[in-house]
């Protein structure tokens, strides 16, 4: 069972305060003013759609949130999040949950799926979840980030998610057995895939389709930006979905945000292909997506799997055979700050043996531009035409370059 530390420290707070160390004044110690943010003043977004994935040729509910403070970033550090369908929406009854041999999970046979209370290091009162302790929703989406008292961890963000090893948790699909987890932020090609017939993908945003950060300047593990959407393999049913958002503040008064969506239509976006890529031998390549009508945009997501290194192509417009290439030299740089992006310093993209993964996702709503590092609104822009957030995920091609 996972180890899960006791959250002591404040949660869910957007803290700008000096440091709490005591300063000598007069031979006085003083210990500065703080400052916390207002959780009122963040907003909590919800919208609901379809997916069509087609790793294992299901479709399922996509589900999208944001939680952001004024000036566009992440409103709280961790929170509890509680997401629940309308009737008809079951979660599996035989649905695993979050923790590995911490009994059966509370959601099973339910309409909603939960997060667990943080509990202390000897896991006394620990709930098994869907989403566990360790899953929150935050600027962009779910993710495995959920603050805690860790002190050697530090602040948990794509590449560095708050688990105890092996692939980060961060939602659960449902493949016709039960509820399994998928990873984000850190494909280790050492560890089993837990999920969808071997399906190795996270989904981040990197280069290019985002500013260069393998020059050194963000931390080392730092994998790149959320896409923002949570695909659940179970049927679609038209209806309202609630979520709610739970921030169990320790020195300010509790909230919870509450925000509900509706699936109007249950019809999905057809099924697309695999992308095509042949590399250029020079650490890139080429290929082909085929998008499928009712897509608005398309992202091409690659991973070098050895090295651990995201990429994504786009955002694509239009339907129909679109080309697109992954340029040669965005990987981490041999003198980080110096020359680096497609420099004489900068490292192949995808280094020659190593095995990739390529996938592509099709959205019916704006979904590149909503997120991160580009959108600093509070309230972006996370449905379509439709007032649905709807996807169609490819299946992965998987080579050696």
């Amino acid at each position: 069972m996972r180890n899960v530390k006791t959250l002591y420290r404040t949660l869910g707070l957007a803290v700008a305060s000096a440091l709490l160390a005591a300063c000598a004044t007069n031979g006085t110690a003083t210990i500065p003013g703080t400052t916390q943010a207002n959780l009122n003043s963040n907003t909590l977004q919800f919208a609901v759609g379809t997916a069509t994935i087609g790793q294992d040729n299901t479709v399922g509910v996509n589900f999208v949130a944001t939680l952001r403070q004024p000036n566009g970033l992440s409103g709280v550090l961790a929170d509890t999040p509680t997401l629940t369908g309308p009737g008809g929406f079951v979660v599996p009854a035989n649905a695993a949950g979050a923790y590995s041999g911490a009994g059966p999970n509370v959601d099973a046979g339910t309409a909603h799926m939960s997060g667990s209370v943080q509990v202390p290091l000897n896991n006394a009162g620990l709930t098994n979840s869907t989403f566990g302790t360790f899953t929150g929703v935050f600027s962009y989406g779910f993710g495995p980030f959920n603050s805690d008292q860790s002190i050697t961890s530090g602040a948990y963000y794509p590449g560095n998610p708050n688990n105890s090893g092996g692939n980060g948790f961060t939602y659960s699909l449902y493949d016709g057995t039960g509820m399994v987890p998928m990873a984000v932020g850190g494909f280790d090609p050492t560890q089993p895939v837990p999920f969808l017939s071997a399906d190795p993908m996270d989904y981040l945003v990197g280069p290019p389709a985002v500013p260069f950060f393998n020059d050194g300047t963000f931390p080392t593990n730092f994998a790149g930006y959320p896409t923002g959407f949570t695909p659940v393999e179970i049927a679609p049913i038209a209806g309202t979905y609630t979520l709610s958002v739970n921030v169990p503040a320790q020195n300010a008064s509790p909230i919870t945000y509450s925000k509900t969506a509706t699936l109007t239509s249950t019809t999905p976006l057809p099924a697309m292909a695999a992308p095509t890529f042949t590399s250029d031998g020079a650490g890139g390549g080429n290929g082909t997506v085929t998008v499928p009508a009712g897509v608005t945009e398309t992202m091409v997501y690659i991973v070098d799997a050895n090295n651990g290194l995201y990429y994504a192509v786009g955002p694509i417009a239009g339907t129909g055979a679109q080309a697109y290439t992954l340029p040669d030299h965005l990987g981490r740089c041999s003198t980080p700050g110096t020359n680096c992006e497609n420099g004489a310093n900068a490292g192949n993209t995808i280094t020659a043996g190593d095995t990739y993964f390529v996938s592509a996702v099709g959205y019916d709503y704006p979904a590149f531009e909503a997120g991160p590092p580009g959108n600093k609104q509070q309230n972006p822009a996370i449905v379509g035409a439709n007032g649905q957030a709807d996807i169609t995920m490819s299946p992965v091609a998987t080579g050696t370059y």
